[in-house]
């Protein structure tokens, strides 16, 4: 593959055998024509946020090599989440239970808002399970739109929710090889 852009991709999963849903995600995103992957966090199992459910998730963070657009990106990932059984419910109800869910997070340093797709992923700083992963594989990739480090933007959060400042997040990092 020709020198492409970094794009890195948020993969959370909290109905079915969520941990293989994410490998098998991943592996599927690694056939696609212009995307080569690069590196994936260990899996790591969160309380919900931002939505009350009585189903933990199981997220992780991939780094990958690209060259297709953030657009041709979006529609990949659309495709693979449909092809593993996600089903999009009504958006405007919330955040809801879901088989995988692949999101853009960041495409290399474009900063760009449209009513179809907002890089940097727009909730990137509030959440644990974007950033704990995050900063797994990539702590000294610099975020775009704020100028920090993904490490000192983990430590942020981390220092905001132990101050009671934002919402409580429970993780825990996991394996790929466990049960």
């Amino acid at each position: 593959m020709k020198q492409g852009k970094v794009a890195f991709i948020g993969l959370g999963s909290n109905l079915g055998a969520s941990k293989a849903l994410l490998k098998q995600g991943w592996e599927l995103l690694g056939k696609q024509k212009g995307i080569c992957l690069k590196a994936l966090s260990p899996p790591y199992l969160s309380s919900p946020v931002g939505m009350t459910s009585s189903y933990w998730f199981t997220n992780a963070v991939g780094e990958m090599q690209v060259d297709c657009s953030p657009d041709e990106l979006l529609q990949i990932l659309l495709a693979v989440e449909k092809r593993l059984g996600r089903v999009r419910g009504d958006q405007k109800q919330g955040y809801q239970d879901r088989v995988i869910d692949l999101d853009l997070i960041y495409y290399d340093a474009l900063v760009t808002d449209s009513p179809r797709l907002t890089i940097p992923h727009p909730r990137r700083a509030e959440r644990l399970f974007v950033l704990a992963p995050l900063a797994a594989i990539a702590p000294g990739f610099v975020d775009p739109d704020t100028g920090l480090s993904i490490s000192t933007m983990h430590q942020k959060l981390l220092d905001t929710i132990a101050r009671g400042q934002a919402e409580k997040q429970e993780i825990s990092i996991g394996t790929w090889s466990e049960g």
